[in-house]
């Protein structure tokens, strides 16, 4: 729920990660430290299928103590649009970690994703991509936290975050960093205010932001939410 995340700005990674699917899904759970779920779905972050094939991925997680669990999830398949008989197989690894130390909440996480014949290059290449975050959220007080992000996303081929052409006129995917401070206070457990700001900066060469008139590379954001669970 939203009220859980430690804060409401969504990474770049989380972004182009497969959150949203329609499908089934089959759970186990053997013991009280590790569960698996088995997924069939249509797609990657799509809910209706696009072509006849169909995808699947897996989700593992495994609690460490009670303060925290370490998790694996992946997905593969191939969404080309109905009638392209060349292959687009898409492999997507996650890999996280949740962790608490007294007030100190750490969330680990990164990406590793593959797609066949998608390099802008050579299309008959594989092309990769990979991003990582590290997210911290300290109480401060009962009622008052502070948290923050860091986070790298890099998809030179552009498969999942789409083609640009950069200042040297080059093809080619989003490359950036990013970091955010926030603060958060929470009246009761199912109301939250959150103060945030933002900075995410791309490639030197990515001017994809637009900011007095002219394009540039960074963009600097400052974010007010309320949030009301019932």
């Amino acid at each position: 729920l939203p009220k859980e995340n430690f804060l409401s700005s969504v990474s770049v990674n989380t972004f182009y990660e497969p959150y949203f699917e329609a499908g089934a899904r089959l759970n186990f759970v053997p013991n009280d430290k590790l569960a698996v779920s088995v997924y069939a779905l249509n797609g990657y972050n799509i809910y209706e299928d696009n072509n006849e094939k169909k995808s699947f991925g897996m989700l593992l997680t495994y609690a460490l103590s009670d303060k925290g669990n370490i998790g694996y999830s992946s997905y593969i398949g191939d969404d080309s649009f109905e009638g392209d008989t060349i292959s687009h197989l898409r492999t997507h690894n996650n890999l996280f970690v949740n962790y608490q130390i007294k007030k100190l909440k750490i969330q680990v996480g990164g990406d590793y994703c593959t797609q066949k014949n998608s390099d802008i290059a050579d299309p008959t290449k594989t092309a990769s991509m990979y991003s990582g975050v590290l997210s911290l959220k300290y109480q401060l007080k009962p009622k008052f936290a502070i948290a923050g992000r860091g986070e790298i996303f890099n998809d030179p081929q552009g498969f999942m975050s789409g083609i640009i052409i950069d200042k040297q006129s080059k093809y080619t995917g989003l490359s950036l960093w990013g970091a955010t401070l926030g603060l958060e206070y929470k009246p009761n457990d199912n109301t939250y205010l959150r103060l945030e700001g933002r900075q995410l900066q791309m490639d030197k060469d990515q001017e994809i932001f637009y900011w007095n008139g002219k394009s540039v590379a960074s963009r600097t954001e400052v974010l007010f939410n309320i949030g009301i669970s019932f």
